[in-house]
């Protein structure tokens, strides 16, 4: 009966989120969002040269994938 009881205190390790990695993240989305050639919402408004589109996809895209990876850290 004892060896039950520790078993149920027993919970999941904590996990910190990165407010740096998570920055990163929102930001890398928006870059996303807004200078998608053809889809971005500024795209709609604006006329924005490819040369500077792609180059803020192929940047927002690396800053998801870097904060995604330091995200979550376990205590």
């Amino acid at each position: 009966m004892g060896n039950d009881e520790k078993s149920l205190n027993k919970s999941k390790p904590r996990v910190k989120v990165s407010i740096f990695h998570l920055l990163l993240v929102l930001i890398g989305a928006n870059l996303l969002m807004l200078l998608t050639p053809n889809f971005g919402m500024l795209n709609s408004f604006l006329y924005i040269p490819d040369i500077y589109t792609w180059s803020a996809v192929i940047l927002g895209g690396g800053l998801m994938v870097t904060g995604f990876n330091g995200l979550y850290k376990n205590l």
